[in-house]
């Protein structure tokens, strides 16, 4: 592996590392010691010389603020240039960070998002009526 590829796999455990410890602090000041230390990881990931603008696409609106949880999670700052698509999500992120980490827990959480949307939608709709698929009517010729 190139040298950038092993210190961005370093930073990258880092990250999985502080935010377990921040998930599991036990008092105020070891969750903000954490914090501390993810936002200066984020800061030497933002100083990589490889970082690239990506157009990223997402299917709704409940997609899109998921996608811009996650970046913002990493410390990303996502945008949208002036006349994009209001589901279009522009970020400056290094490659394998994006494939490996970001677009990953995307997939994994939109999965989740999608099966809540239909749960909430079937019993939304049940309560209304109780939902049965259309009948089907064969056309007469004649």
């Amino acid at each position: 592996m190139k040298n950038k590829e092993v210190e961005m796999r370093l930073l990258l455990d880092k990250i999985k590392k502080i935010e377990a410890l921040i998930e599991g602090a036990t008092s105020e000041g070891e969750k903000r010691a954490a914090e501390l230390a993810k936002k200066r990881v984020n800061q030497k990931m933002e100083d990589q010389p490889n970082m690239v603008e990506y157009r990223l696409y997402t299917p709704d609106y409940w997609h899109k603020k998921l996608l811009l949880a996650i970046c913002r999670k990493y410390g990303l700052k996502p945008f949208r240039y002036h006349r994009q698509k209001y589901t279009t999500v522009m970020v400056k992120i290094e490659e394998d960070f994006l494939n490996n980490v970001v677009w990953k827990e995307y997939l994994e959480y939109s999965d989740h998002l999608e099966k809540l949307i239909e749960d909430i939608t079937s019993d939304l709709i049940n309560k209304i009526h109780e939902h049965h698929d259309e009948d089907i009517v064969q056309k007469m010729i004649g």
